[in-house]
């Protein structure tokens, strides 16, 4: 992770910060002239996707740093501290798309490009899949519909959602110990972790989290670049 001059902040390597700059632009030469409530919802929203996603990321290595450090065997304070990242990772990774999907909302909002309805209902529940049913009739927005449609059917975002939810309101995913009678145990895996009644039992090594993380960052990619598209051809 390097200092980025433009954005006057330490960010992992993997933000996509050419296409940022790009949607930033785009999108303020349409909101900033005359500056309306879409310019308001506008820019707290797109602020916090750096945000999000550099927690995201430095979640994401604190689980994988101490997995490579401590293994299996660690204090009931290591593991917290791990149930606080892998809690963490995953609510800053759904944030930095859900606040994405809203930066474009309240673009789509303004009336000179689609004059969308973006009151206390539609805040509340900007998620991808309501921006994708709100930007459907619109036939220039039809590839980032396109993205979206990718994003909610991915077997990745579903996986994301479905942690998030299960850490956020409900418990921390149960974390599976195997023993063995008379032999070693198996070896163990950074993720072991049995089902709920809300999320699969799975078990994976460390480099899962990053392919997450990977997509996680062309996932984002690709929504700024689309959105992008929608303000400079709306």
């Amino acid at each position: 992770m390097d200092f980025n001059n433009t954005f006057n902040m330490l960010l992992p390597d993997e933000f996509p910060e050419e296409e940022y700059s790009c949607f930033m632009t785009a999108c303020k030469s349409i909101l900033i002239p005359v500056k309306t409530d879409s310019w308001r919802q506008f820019a707290g929203a797109s602020n916090l996707i750096m945000w999000r996603f550099r927690s995201c990321y430095e979640d994401m290595k604190f689980y994988i740093d101490s997995w490579v450090e401590h293994g299996v065997n660690v204090s009931r304070d290591e593991l917290y501290m791990r149930e606080r990242a892998l809690f963490g990772m995953f609510s800053s990774g759904v944030s930095c798309i859900e606040s994405t999907c809203y930066a474009i909302y309240s673009l789509a909002s303004h009336a000179s490009i689609y004059n969308l309805p973006f009151g206390d209902n539609e805040q509340r529940r900007c998620s991808p899949k309501n921006l994708k049913i709100a930007l459907s009739s619109h036939d220039t927005a039809r590839n980032i519909v396109t993205e979206l449609i990718s994003i909610i059917n991915s077997s990745e975002w579903e996986f994301w959602v479905d942690l998030r939810n299960r850490m956020s309101h409900r418990s921390n995913i149960p974390r599976v110990i195997r023993g063995a009678g008379g032999s070693s145990p198996p070896p163990a895996k950074a993720l072991q972790f049995g089902a709920t009644s809300s999320t699969p039992a799975f078990e994976a090594d460390e480099d899962h989290l990053v392919n997450l993380y990977e997509w996680l960052a062309q996932s984002l990619r690709n929504l700024l670049v689309e959105g992008g598209n929608i303000a400079n051809n709306p």
